[in-house]
């Protein structure tokens, strides 16, 4: 494959995003039922899972910055500081999406797949029903919010059990610590998380979607593009989040 077939692949989902914002736009209809379903297996299904790699991800976070504070500086006094503002810019959404891209992004693409090898979606436009409307837009809905309230609901779990570690392992008081958060943190950076949560809830369904319809026949071929969306999603999630960060935090 060269590489602009690769990379007219890898821009697919953004045809299909344009799409599917022009369909809705001019005839507006949402399955408010496949909504809270894809709510709920996205974001209440996902919770688990998502916090617990944040918590641990942030204790390593803590554990980094107070070796190489007290390394150089012989003092960790900013260690909470810098690791509320690493968790806010980049920890919360970014493994939150990473994590979402991993299991949404894999079914969505797989269940595309397999309506599609089995001629379900054919059926569906004979009906006069629209893919869009039917299958992708509740499912960019649910992994939206899905994306958005798991990387606030892991800001404060991270804050939450980094806070404990500093307490037992490294010597802070709790008030202390708590006093300590919020001496770099600014309004930006929870703004430029949200941006990225947006980002990263929108692209993992498009791009999911793009795979699954995609699909070449066969067990083989539902495989492949439940890889396909994993990869390409963690690819654009890596590449969305250097955007967001030149042009919000690196002058």
């Amino acid at each position: 494959m060269s590489f602009l077939n690769y990379l007219s692949e890898l821009c697919a989902p953004f045809k299909l995003l344009v799409l599917s914002i022009g369909q809705f736009s001019l005839k507006p209809k949402l399955r408010g039922g496949e909504i809270l379903k894809q709510c709920y297996e996205g974001a209440v299904l996902s919770a688990p899972m998502v916090l617990f790699s944040i918590s641990i991800v942030s204790l390593m976070g803590v554990l980094e910055f107070s070796w190489h504070m007290m390394k150089v500086m012989h003092e960790d006094a900013l260690v909470p500081a810098f690791s509320l503002v690493l968790t806010i810019r980049e920890l919360a959404p970014v493994v939150t999406a990473m994590l979402l891209a991993s299991r949404l992004g894999a079914a969505i693409a797989a269940e595309i797949g397999i309506m599609k090898n089995s001629e379900q979606l054919d059926q569906l436009q004979l009906l006069g029903v629209s893919v869009v409307d039917f299958l992708i837009l509740p499912r960019w809905v649910g992994c939206l919010l899905a994306s958005l309230s798991l990387t606030l609901l892991g800001i404060v779990v991270a804050v939450l059990v980094s806070s404990q570690l500093a307490s037992y392992g490294l010597g802070y008081q709790a008030q202390e610590f708590y006093n300590a958060l919020f001496v770099l943190a600014r309004g930006q950076d929870l703004v430029g998380a949200l941006v990225k949560a947006v980002l990263f809830g929108t692209t993992i369904p498009f791009v999911a979607a793009a795979s699954g319809l995609a699909c070449k026949s066969g067990s083989r071929g539902i495989g492949q593009a439940a890889t396909q969306a994993v990869v390409k999603s963690s690819l654009w999630i890596i590449i969305l989040d250097f955007l967001v960060n030149s042009l919000l935090w690196i002058s």
